[in-house]
Parts: structure tokens; C-alpha cells; sequence
């Protein structure tokens, strides 16, 4: 499979949606769409065959790239709910890599009113052009 390219949108949403795909291709497709750096798409295909393993690891890649809203999609398709250590914890790392919008987001769903207001004073010094 790894000679082959990548499905367009429309073959993606056929081999997805409309064929009736066997658990392993669709698992390989994931796999494959992972390989290229597509995670979003290969989430798609896990979670349709709920390769718990695969979807793992897409959620512990958001973490650690601080993406929240693929964390957060990546949580839901495992069923799980996200606590407020994990909001804070992602919070963080997205502050680290100077995500700020993904950290105020996270910090809201934490309820963390102080992290929140800091964050909102770096994002308007950036926005300005001055150092914090």
C-alpha cells in the first residue's frame, strides 16, 4: 500500500462511507494516511474500525503538538472523558509552543480563570508587538 498515493477526498469518503471496506484495508488506509502526516484523515479511518491503538496514538501526538482540537476528537473517539488535568496539561504544552489560541480554549474547558487571564495578557502583548 505504501507504493500507491493517497485517496482524494471523494475516493476517501467512498472507501469510508459508501463501499464496504473490510476492517483491515480501512485500518491499513489509516495507517498509511498516518505515515504521510495526514492524522486527521487516519483518524477517520480508525475511528470507523475503532482501532483503539491507532487512535491512542493520534491523541498522544496531539499532546504532544498541543492540538487541542484533535486531542479533544481523538478523546471522543475513544470514548473518554477529558478531565481537567488533561486540559491543563495540554494547556500547557500549547503554551510552550506558543499555541495560544488551542491554550485559551483548553484553559476555558479547564476552568482556569487565572491561567485564562494570563494567557489573554500574552496573546494582546503579541498581538501589540511587546515583550511579556
Amino acid at each position: 500500500m505504501n507504493n500507491r498515493k493517497l485517496p482524494d477526498y471523494r475516493l476517501k469518503q467512498k472507501i469510508l462511507y459508501m463501499d464496504n471496506t473490510s476492517p483491515d484495508v480501512l485500518q491499513n488506509y489509516g495507517n498509511l494516511f498516518l505515515e504521510e502526516g495526514c492524522v486527521s484523515d487516519a483518524l477517520d479511518f480508525y475511528q470507523k474500525v475503532k482501532h483503539a491503538e491507532g487512535i491512542q496514538k493520534i491523541k498522544d501526538m496531539a499532546l504532544n503538538a498541543g492540538d487541542v482540537m484533535l486531542f479533544q476528537h481523538a478523546a471522543k473517539a475513544l470514548n473518554m472523558e477529558i478531565k481537567q488535568a488533561d486540559w491543563e496539561s495540554i494547556s500547557q504544552k500549547a503554551i510552550s509552543l506558543k499555541k495560544y489560541n488551542f491554550a485559551k480554549y483548553a484553559l476555558g474547558k479547564a476552568n482556569n480563570q487565572e491561567g485564562l487571564n494570563s494567557i489573554l495578557k500574552i496573546m494582546e502583548a503579541e498581538y501589540h508587538g511587546k515583550d511579556e
